[in-house]
């Protein structure tokens, strides 16, 4: 069972351009991995691209500038970014603090090559990009099929209610490869039905609120900043405790898609999970 905490870890630095801490490697997952990337002051980081996977930043701490394709975003704390496969991008600080965010991967194979492993071979790749400005290449994806998207206040999208929980769409799985990105919010003193996911695998950041997890029958207590890991196929449940708790969702699908969009899985899932919620089944749905 994975639940760590974004800040624990050994920081792996990339040129003295930025260390990222590895939370999970894609080799404990099928096509996840999460980290948190530092970047260090007032830094033109390197600008690159990445054909392999999808990425997502959440901003922990620190401002500056991301860059997508043609377009640059200030960013702050709460920020998101959704980067396609193949977009160029660059991260910029622009105060006397480092910009932090929380790092998520998704790649296309289920290749089980390691975070560290990524890093040394991009190490000096990365500086070059660094002192020249340049990413030195074009990417091999012809044409990209998703924008990319930013979101300066996550709390803000169209929301589902499953009875226990509210759920906040932020990236629908039409607007991605395997991207599904939403908002998830407990009640306080609230306990959710059992379910397990046949076509995605889960990680939830917390961002508000105590609570705790239930994976495959063993409990684990939650707070903010824990990563949490929810592997394809596996049971499990959520429960906050004397205040409301809030965790950013990211589904990593894979396989065969059941359903083409977030709303047309809530409408075919939702009576089902509220009527277990309700009568406090034990049973795992979906």
């Amino acid at each position: 069972m994975i639940v760590r905490n974004y800040k624990d870890g050994t920081p792996l630095d990339v040129a003295n351009l930025n260390k990222i801490t590895v939370i999970f490697d894609r080799g404990e997952s099928e096509h996840t991995e999460i980290g948190h990337n530092e970047w260090r002051p007032h830094l033109d980081g390197p600008p690159h691209f990445h054909d392999e996977k999808e990425q997502v930043f959440y901003v922990t701490s620190g401002v500056g500038v991301v860059k997508l394709g043609n377009e640059q975003r200030e960013v702050k704390p709460g920020c998101l970014v959704y980067i396609p496969a193949g977009l160029q991008h660059q991260t910029i600080t622009t105060s006397e603090e480092p910009l932090c965010y929380l790092l998520c991967n998704i790649y296309e194979s289920n290749e089980d090559k390691t975070f560290a492993q990524h890093i040394e071979s991009v190490r000096s790749v990365r500086k070059a990009q660094a002192e020249n400005q340049d990413s030195g290449g074009g990417s091999a994806i012809a044409q990209i099929k998703n924008p990319p998207k930013f979101f300066e206040d996550i709390n803000q999208g169209k929301v589902y209610e499953f009875g226990s929980n509210q759920t906040i769409l932020l990236i629908d799985r039409s607007e991605s490869e395997r991207i599904e990105l939403v908002v998830v919010v407990w009640p306080a003193r609230n306990k959710g039905a059992m379910v397990a996911h046949s076509e995605k695998e889960q990680t939830f950041f917390v961002l508000e609120g105590h609570g705790e997890v239930t994976i495959d029958g063993e409990t684990r207590p939650i707070a903010p900043g824990d990563v949490v890991f929810v592997p394809r196929n596996t049971p499990h449940t959520t429960e906050s405790f004397d205040e409301d708790l809030r965790y950013l969702c990211l589904n990593t699908l894979i396989g065969e898609r059941k359903y083409s969009s977030f709303d047309e899985m809530f409408n075919a899932i939702a009576p089902a999970r509220r009527e277990r919620w309700e009568s406090g089944s034990k049973e795992v749905g979906e």
